[in-house]
Formats: structure tokens, C-alpha cells, sequence
């Protein structure tokens, strides 16, 4: 086991500079830009090799917007979950929910209360499988459940000012 901590998902955790962020930690980033559950789920054992102390898993935006159902988001996950449990057994996993987007920004996509379901529903599993779960949503949504203005890009990816949000909700749980 070493001190390791991943930071794994798609391109909003591959999108941070996470060493900048905490200096004094040994942080890997390895997200993918685009990933799914089942491209990470495919790569869990360049994870599971490095025998990271934490890891922090974010990920199912991209397989919403390419039309996957939300239980099916749900179920990647619990499958990321197990199996990572297995192939490292001391790594502590956290949970990290889905992001609001904006939807007028990305028309005909499904509504942000079909990502608070999939929080929902991953807080709830987590908390069955002993995991923690980080719910970022509400920091990151405005009054309407959408992604604030000055926290996106695109209206999906992060500024540094939310990438600043993501990090210090991060802080308590990754300096002492």
C-alpha cells in the first residue's frame, strides 16, 4: 500500500491539475477524456497495480449523454466498486456524484434530475457497500439544478473557479 491517491473518471477529473492543487500529496491523475464507466471499468487494473491509498471515482456524465439509463449508470458503478475492492483491498474509495450540466447549453440531452437520481441512488449504494460518498451537486447547481454560469466552460466542463469548488470539498478528507 503506498500514499498514493487516484484521481479516476472522464475529462472533468482528467481536467484539474490535482498535484498544483495539493502540493504535498503524491497524486496520479488518470482520467480519460470521454470515458465511461465501462472504458474505466476496462482499465481498473492500472489502478488496482499501483495500490493507491484512496482513490476519488467520478464518473457517468458520458454515458448519460450517449443515452445509457440511469440504473445502468448506477450498476457500472457498483461493478467498478466491487472489483476494485478485490484487486486492492486497502484502497479507500470515494464516491464522487455527477456534476449538474447546463441543458440549455447541450439541448435534447436528459434533464439534471436524471443525474440527481443517479446521485440519489450511488449515495445510497455507497453507503450499503461501506463506501464514502462526496455529493458535490449542490455546490456546483444553481436555484433551477443547473451548472452555475461561472463555474463552466461549455456548459459541462469546469472552470478553475469550479475546479477551485471541487477542491476544497475534497480538502477535509485529503489533508490531515
Amino acid at each position: 500500500m503506498s500514499d498514493l491517491v487516484v484521481m479516476l473518471g472522464d475529462s472533468l477529473s482528467a481536467g484539474n491539475a490535482w498535484n498544483r492543487a495539493f502540493p504535498g500529496l503524491a497524486i496520479r491523475n488518470m482520467g480519460v477524456d470521454g470515458d465511461t464507466w465501462a472504458g474505466l471499468w476496462n482499465r481498473l487494473n492500472e489502478v488496482a497495480i499501483l495500490q493507491p491509498a484512496k482513490v476519488f471515482l467520478q464518473i457517468g456524465i458520458n454515458d448519460l449523454l450517449r443515452g445509457a439509463p440511469p440504473d445502468e449508470i448506477v450498476a457500472g458503478h457498483r461493478r467498478i466498486w466491487r472489483d476494485l475492492g478485490k484487486k486492492s483491498p486497502e484502497t479507500r474509495l470515494y464516491v464522487i456524484s455527477l456534476l449538474p450540466y447546463l441543458e440549455e447549453a447541450l439541448p435534447g440531452l436528459p434533464p439534471n434530475l436524471d443525474i440527481i437520481y443517479i446521485n440519489l441512488a450511488l449515495a445510497e449504494k455507497a453507503e450499503q457497500s461501506g463506501l464514502d460518498f462526496i455529493n458535490l451537486f449542490p455546490l456546483f447547481a444553481d436555484e433551477d439544478y443547473q451548472l452555475r454560469l461561472d463555474y463552466t466552460s461549455d456548459g459541462l466542463h469546469l472552470t478553475p473557479k469550479g475546479y477551485r469548488v471541487w477542491e476544497e470539498a475534497l480538502r477535509p478528507v485529503l489533508e490531515p
